[in-house]
């Protein structure tokens, strides 16, 4: 059996779309948490999809939370060895999920799964093959994102981590690792949950036979600035959280640099106030060290593989 978990928040007509592409799936259980949604979308499942489990929030708690009451349940009823988290602005190719359970088959150190994630809008453009941190500066980036497809992502191979917007675990990885830290709310969570598996020792597969048509953003650009708040903020707490202290301090001025960089940017090249938004999320961050300096030593404790081995996977 295998769990699909989709979170949203007032998406009625993507969740619609992804529903429709679940039906000619192999056998799988849905379990959709909205947000607190007001466009109909509980009334919608309710009403028509009364095999659908739904779990109704009354206000948005981000996507994290979100998803970790999804897992939660799932793991609770013990039904499902393995779990596919999906946006709701996904749209899956045929034998999407058979084809993702028969990867698990290829390699047993296989943990987790990436997919092939493609532009909805334009199905010749790359939106995701996988989730990458850039050694030069730590920023973490969307592998081949708005490139061409021309082949150069099709080879199946070992990486860094898989963007949760589409993407397959065992049920077991959640078990003894732990669910996303919901203080990421929105935006990194994924990274940091890959850090986190890749530091325990779990390993991340890309399987570019496993297509999908993703609406970046489709629900993120109803709110200003959020993007750019949460990633500064997230930043911060991510790289203090997962990096080896030899690394931290090894990469510390990039991270300095890199940051600068990108502050430009938002000053001279992006829309009026993004800079602020900027600045504000990267101070809600550094407000949270001792929070995050206490998850670290968590992190850090159960850590199983040498710095040497991160590094090069990043």
């Amino acid at each position: 059996m295998v769990d699909v978990i989709i979170p949203t928040y007032n998406g009625l007509d993507n969740v619609k779309s992804v529903l429709k592409s679940l039906q000619h799936q192999c056998k799988h259980r849905i379990i959709i948490v909205d947000n607190g949604s007001c466009d109909g979308t509980q009334d919608y499942i309710k009403s028509e999809r009364k095999d659908i489990l739904l779990i109704e929030n009354s206000s948005n708690l981000g996507f994290s939370k979100a998803v970790n009451m999804g897992i939660s349940l799932s793991l609770k009823s013990q039904q499902a060895d393995t779990i596919l988290l999906l946006n709701n602005d996904i749209e899956l190719e045929s034998g999407f999920i058979e084809k993702g359970l028969e990867t698990f088959s290829v390699n047993k150190e296989i943990d987790f799964i990436a997919v092939k994630m493609m532009n909805y809008f334009n199905r010749d453009v790359i939106d995701d093959t996988g989730d990458f941190l850039r050694r030069n500066g730590g920023t973490p980036m969307a592998r081949g994102h708005g490139e061409k497809d021309t082949g150069k992502y099709d080879k199946p191979e070992f990486i860094f981590g898989a963007c949760a917007g589409a993407a397959f675990y065992k049920s077991e990885l959640f078990r003894e690792a732990g669910l996303f830290d919901e203080d990421f709310f929105a935006y990194l969570e994924d990274v940091d949950l890959s850090f986190r598996f890749q530091s325990m020792g779990y390993k991340c597969y890309y399987n570019p036979e496993l297509v999908c048509y993703h609406k970046r953003r489709e629900t993120t650009n109803k709110f200003s600035g959020w993007e750019t708040y949460y990633t500064e903020r997230n930043l911060v707490t991510l790289r203090l959280k997962n990096y080896p202290l030899g690394l931290y301090i090894k990469y510390s001025p990039l991270f300095f640099l890199s940051r600068i960089k990108r502050y430009v940017r938002f000053l001279f090249q992006y829309p009026k106030g993004t800079f602020g938004y900027a600045v504000k999320g990267y101070f809600s961050g550094l407000l949270q060290v001792t929070k995050t300096i206490s998850k670290r030593k968590i992190v850090q404790s159960k850590r199983t593989v040498s710095s040497y081995y991160l590094e090069n996977i990043f």
